[in-house]
């Protein structure tokens, strides 16, 4: 298949129409403002951070138990990586989502920071990759078993650093409004691979969104109801919104 392009959401929704219906494999989407950005977690875009994984998770783990009105408990590891992850600490968790606006609105939402840069929307089959890393294509949960074998060497408790050379695909178990709304899912990448390096037909697709189209698609979420105090549920991000309502030149 040949580079796919995107110029609105209808062009969008045809293009996935035509990969959607194959087997018995779900899609989830990612949306990049950078088509140049790769398919890798945040830990493993820096080489300090990955270095002191373990020392950053130890240390957040301290200081973040006082801060804390609610916390998991001592050895809950998927509830430790959840909170990390929400509050941007680097993790070996990359985000995906089940909806396709939701993909579509961090890929275009940012735009104006982005200058001439095109951006993308990610496909990608998680029962597919983990049939071929070996886990079938059932996708577990965070806190099952088997994903729970690649977030353990994250923490000091476990202390192992040594690499299961994994990728899975999982769904989270955290009980909160923004994972809720973001129909968020994760793969979690105990391995220095890329998801790109992974030779399996169909198994991902980039869609090209034209910098010159993110325009165009912001409206058009907005259409759809997408706007980001419902990514955001928060009383921040309805303030972000009502001041750029209430701030720009109204047509």
């Amino acid at each position: 298949m040949g580079e796919l392009i995107a110029n609105n959401l209808s062009e969008l929704i045809s293009i996935v129409d035509g990969i959607y219906p194959m087997g018995d494999y779900l899609l989830w989407y990612r949306g990049h403002l950078d088509k140049t950005w790769e398919l890798i977690p945040s830990i493993k875009r820096n080489k300090k951070y990955s270095d002191n994984e373990i020392k950053m998770n130890c240390d957040f783990y301290m200081k973040a138990s006082v801060a804390l009105k609610e916390k998991p408990d001592h050895l809950y590891y998927p509830g430790w990586i959840s909170i990390m992850q929400h509050y941007g600490l680097p993790t070996r968790l990359l985000d995906w989502t089940r909806s396709l606006f939701v993909a579509s609105f961090f890929a275009t939402y940012n735009y104006e920071e982005y200058k001439n840069v095109d951006g993308c929307i990610w496909l990608f089959r998680p029962g597919q990759l983990n049939e071929i890393e070996g886990i079938g294509k059932i996708i577990p949960s965070m806190d099952s078993d088997v994903i729970n074998r690649l977030i353990r060497g994250a923490f000091p408790q476990v202390g192992n650093k040594q690499s299961t050379d994994k990728i899975y695909a999982c769904y989270p178990v955290e009980n909160n409004m923004r994972v809720y709304v973001q129909q968020s899912a994760f793969t979690v990448h105990d391995s220095d691979r890329k998801l790109e390096e992974i030779k399996s037909e169909n198994l991902l697709f980039k869609i090209i969104i034209p910098y010159e189209a993110k325009a165009s698609f912001i409206r058009e979420l907005k259409i759809c109801g997408i706007t980001i105090k419902n990514i955001y549920p928060d009383a921040e991000h309805i303030a972000i919104e009502l001041k750029k309502y209430y701030g720009e030149e109204k047509k």
